[in-house]
Order: structure tokens, then sequence, then C-alpha cells
């Protein structure tokens, strides 16, 4: 992957490029959840490379691009055209791939553009904040960040049971905190109040909206966006699939990458 930086509206965005040398023509494009970034896409990136031109970006206020005091769902979508239009990419060419926060942009979009076809992880029809969020958006951020935010026994114990399955092997849940570890204490607190922008997100209408072919997969455990939410999806969304995978939680970007890698993979030959 050849990687670089790209301004979009005067914020630097981190873009990962495999390249154009391919005999398929489509280019997959990845949109991480939030608070995510670049690696969380890893082994889906190392598979694909291989035989689909695969770009992958840190979204603005992540990763390594710039981090602006204020968001919104314009910013996002906007960010998404501009890399697009830089690397001349076709959009009927496009398979969109976005995981939780990165499969709301990634359904508005689909909602706005003519894209070749969509594929949600874990994505949710609107947002309804837990008393996590009421906890971060309103209290000052010396009474939360360490503690929910650090390495330490609560938050070891918190982030496997909100998204990892039962069943998620040690060794999985140990990786996805060491690639995450030091990149989730470093980010300023008033990045983690972003949602706080998407509380009144609200797919409804424009999920009926959506024409291309749309693939939706969601982890059967998954306690961040529950089955209940992709069945939603898949009713609103005329042309779609719905794949629940077992044994799963909403980080199946790691926990199930082999067979969600499968799922996409058949989806696009399709």
């Amino acid at each position: 992957m050849n990687c670089f930086a790209l301004k979009a509206d005067n914020i630097g965005l981190k873009v990962c490029d495999s390249g154009r040398n391919y005999n398929s023509r489509e280019t997959l494009v990845f949109l991480h959840g939030s608070p995510g970034q670049i690696s969380n896409w890893k082994y889906q990136v190392k598979y694909f490379e291989r035989k689909y031109r695969t770009i992958v970006f840190d979204q603005r206020g992540y990763g390594e691009s710039d981090k602006p005091k204020k968001v919104c769902l314009e910013d996002y979508i906007n960010d998404l055209d501009t890399i697009l239009e830089k690397l001349n990419i076709d959009l009927k060419h496009v398979v969109l791939i976005g995981h939780s926060f990165g499969g709301m942009v990634a359904q508005t979009y689909a909602a706005k553009r003519n894209i070749l076809k969509l594929v949600l992880i874990g994505s949710l029809v609107r947002f309804k904040p837990d008393i996590f969020d009421k906890i971060i958006w309103y209290m000052p951020s010396i009474l939360w960040k360490k503690i929910l935010f650090t390495k330490n026994f609560l938050t070891i114990r918190l982030y496997r049971d909100i998204y990892f399955s039962k069943s998620c092997p040690d060794n999985i849940f140990n990786e996805f905190m060491a690639d995450n570890e030091k990149y989730i204490e470093s980010l300023p607190a008033y990045v983690y109040r972003y949602l706080k922008y998407f509380a009144d997100y609200d797919a409804t209408d424009f999920l009926k909206r959506i024409k291309v072919p749309t693939l939706i997969v969601v982890g059967e455990e998954d306690k961040v966006t529950p089955p209940e939410y992709s069945r939603e999806i898949a009713k609103l969304i005329p042309n779609s699939k719905l794949v629940i995978v077992k044994n799963a939680g909403h980080l199946i970007l790691y926990e199930k990458h082999e067979e969600l890698n499968k799922i996409i993979e058949e989806f696009i030959r399709g």
C-alpha cells in the first residue's frame, strides 16, 4: 500500500492506496468506525489488495488525519468525494464498505451517489446514545478519559464484553488491544465527543433511496449495533442481502476476518 497525505477542505487525511494495476475494475473503499483507524481493516486490506484496487483512509478526526474541533455528516461525505476525485476513481466502479460509524457514512453516501455496490458491517438506522455517551458528552474529560480510554482492568473487561463475542479467543482480543492501546490513549478528549453531533441521525428515509446491490453483515452477538438494527436496514434497502455471522461481536473485522472476507468477496463477484 502506498500511503500519503491528501487535503480535503484544509483537513489533512491519511490515505493508503494499493494502486491501479488490476484486471478487475472494482475499487474497494473502506470506512472505519469511531474511534477507529486504518489498521482496523488490516485483515481486509491484506486479503483484498491482492485482487482489487483497495483504498483505506483515516477519516477526519481519527488515526493520523487532522482532528478538527467539530464535525458533521456532510464533512465525511465531502471528504470521500474529494479522495475519489483526486485519485481519479469512477464512482460506478466503487464498492463502498463501512463499519459502524463508517457504515453510517457509507449508506448516506450511497443514497446520494451512484456507486457500484455497498457493504454495511454493523451499521445502524438511528443513533441511540447510551450512558457512556452521555457521560463523555456532558461531563469534564478529567472524570472519564483516563478511566475509559487507557488500558486498565476496567477497560480490558469492558472492551472485551462490548466489542467481542463470548467465545472470542484471547489472542484475537489481545491483538486488538495491542494495535489500538496507544492510539486510544492519545486521542484528544473532544474527539470522543464527535458522536454528539450525530445524536439526531436517522437514516429511515434515505435508506429507501439506495438502489445499488447492498450486503449487510452483522455479528450475532454484536452489542453495539445488534442484529435487529441490520434487519431493519435490510427491510429498508430494496436490493439488499443480510448475513448474520455466528460467534461474532461488533469487531467482526478482527474476530471473524476470514469468514467476513469470503462473504464480501462472494458479494463482489456476484
